[in-house]
């Protein structure tokens, strides 16, 4: 089975009611960024975006991305 990382941004997102246009003001990191997060469509993950967004939410970087098999 094939393992990928799956971005759990959407869900904490939704919990504060932010949109990606928000967002990207308030952590200073590109719409299509954090669009790519959002969506899972992201190959690499940036490593100062998760410091952000984690920083952000105040979660870690596990909460924020899970490995899972498809």
């Amino acid at each position: 089975m094939e393992k990928v990382i799956i971005c759990q941004l959407k869900q904490y997102m939704d919990e504060k009611q932010l949109n990606i246009a928000q967002l990207s003001r308030e952590v200073g990191v590109t719409e299509n960024a954090i669009r790519g997060y959002v969506k899972n469509s992201f190959s690499r993950i940036d490593c100062q975006v998760a410091i952000k967004l984690c920083t952000y939410f105040q979660v870690n970087v596990g909460d924020m991305f899970d490995i899972k098999e498809v």
